[in-house]
């Protein structure tokens, strides 16, 4: 008995000392650079005067097809020819399904693969209605107390006229490109995304296969719950979307004399018993990466247990899931966002349906979801239908920590100094998804900073971009085109 004793303080003195090791490893210092470089001259008034005016052409998508108003796009887009003549004289741009723009800068070098940017011109609706919420209107492009405010100021026109921005900076500096560049404006990524989808389709159909693609989806972040400090976040992979109808029926007829089984009773039951069941939800490697490159950011405690995850794993999966965020971060999430029965209150209706949204982890697929559903409701009586499309499959994960990773960080640290590198795996979808038939390195990430409190403005109210942070973001910008054109593989 004493030999077990003793056996088992030497294990559990070889534990303490493993998880002291790991956590000494981490250290307190994140993965930065001090480094300083020259950077252009941004006028901060000027490129948010721009911002602005961009912000002012409502170029909205909606679910309907109908209420797509084609002349605020025509109008954006020939208001962007003016604005940015250097630019459009120094590529070759092409309409693509309508309304897409795909504009090639050719590189003098063609043994190199080109680097895509992307960006979208569409907005979602915001109410213009009196007391709708907005401090100011939506579709004015004001600009007052520091920001422009408006929609689509973050997502996704900050983006396109920051690009836009740089990009006619280093034409009109006389700039010849080693790499070529492609730039793909996609006018749906809202709703659809076919302009982006066919952007990338008529990449694959000139076999073009590029270096890397970047997109919209990460930035640099304060006051987040994982790091009160500035956190670069790259998208490295982003989840899956699909969209299920639940649809119940049931016998119709008058409300006094109702069946066992009604329709929205079966739905209802449906609904909860997929909400029941959630999809599994646990620490993934991009995560854990995330999880390693913040821990600076963290206690004594917190280091701790993010150093020796073999061991505090389910601890930090239990913390992380009393957020919403954490939440999404470690599975695929079930959102319930429409129901349509009935049309009188004392009249049974024949059926009821229901709108179920999904983002799909990496872990789980298309098919896998389905029959994780149908499994969940048991009742075969429920149908089981694809809202539009038949969804997209989760996107596989970028390289981290080398390749176009390594060159894209490089830009980050020059331009804002101390900020932590961390890759991110993107909740929501983004055109980029589509590109994965063309490149396997795909980057979510605008070089815009934003406190925790700006990510419910967008596609919620009072959407805003800081003047400052934007005239920032171009330089960034600019030395990320720079780059990206002359750096060889």
């Amino acid at each position: 008995m004493k030999r077990i004793m003793l056996a088992g303080l030497a294990a559990l003195v070889l534990i303490v000392a493993v998880v002291l090791f790991r956590t000494s490893q981490i250290g307190d210092s994140p993965e930065t650079s001090s480094a300083t470089i020259a950077l252009i001259t941004v006028d901060p008034a000027t490129a948010a005067e721009h911002l602005a005016q961009a912000v002012r052409f409502r170029t909205v998508s909606t679910q309907d097809p109908a209420d797509f108003d084609p002349e605020a796009f025509l109008g954006l887009q020939a208001w962007m020819r003016e604005t940015y003549p250097d630019f459009y004289a120094a590529v070759s741009t092409e309409t693509v399904d309508s309304y897409a723009q795909l504009s090639v800068w050719k590189g003098s070098d063609p043994t190199l693969e080109p680097i895509v940017f992307l960006a979208h011109q569409d907005v979602v609706p915001a109410s213009e209605e009196p007391n709708s919420g907005w401090d100011k209107p939506p579709f004015d492009g004001i600009i007052a107390d520091g920001f422009v405010w408006g929609r689509g100021a973050i997502d996704d026109k900050g983006s396109l006229i920051g690009l836009l921005e740089a990009a006619n900076r280093l034409a009109a500096d006389g700039y010849q490109p080693a790499r070529t560049l492609i730039f793909g404006f996609g006018h749906n990524e809202e709703v659809l995304g076919s302009g982006a989808k066919a952007i990338a389709q008529t990449l694959k159909n000139r076999n073009i296969h590029p270096y890397a693609v970047i997109d919209e989806g990460g930035a640099i972040t304060t006051g987040m719950p994982d790091a009160k400090g500035p956190v670069a976040r790259i998208g490295v992979a982003e989840k899956g979307y699909v969209t299920l109808i639940l649809t119940a029926t049931a016998k119709g007829g008058h409300s006094s004399t109702p069946p066992t089984r009604t329709s929205i009773g079966a739905l209802s039951r449906a609904i909860a018993a997929v909400e029941a069941h959630p999809f599994e939800q646990k620490l993934d490697p991009v995560l854990k990466k995330m999880l390693r490159a913040t821990a600076s950011e963290q206690s004594f405690m917190g280091r701790m247990a993010i150093a020796n995850l073999w061991l505090f794993g389910p601890m930090v999966e239990t913390k992380m899931m009393k957020s919403q965020s954490g939440r999404a971060m470690l599975g695929t999430t079930i959102a319930p966002t429409i129901i349509n029965a009935g049309f009188k209150e004392n009249a049974l209706p024949r059926e009821a349906s229901a709108y179920v949204n999904f983002r799909i982890h990496a872990r789980d697929s298309v098919d896998s979801l389905i029959a994780h559903v149908k499994a969940a409701i048991n009742d075969p009586a429920i149908e089981i239908s694809f809202a539009g499309t038949e969804g997209t499959e989760p996107s596989p994960v970028s390289q981290i920590g080398t390749g176009p990773y390594a060159w894209l960080a490089s830009v980050v640290s020059d331009v804002f100094p101390g900020t932590i590198i961390a890759p991110n795996v993107v909740l929501g979808g983004t055109d980029s998804r589509y590109f994965s038939i063309v490149t396997d390195d795909i980057y979510r990430f605008a070089p815009f900073t934003f406190d925790s409190s700006d990510f419910s403005r967008i596609h919620g109210l009072n959407e805003r971009m800081n003047v400052e942070d934007f005239a920032h973001g171009i330089q960034a910008y600019y030395l990320m085109l720079d780059r990206a054109g002359s750096r060889p593989d």
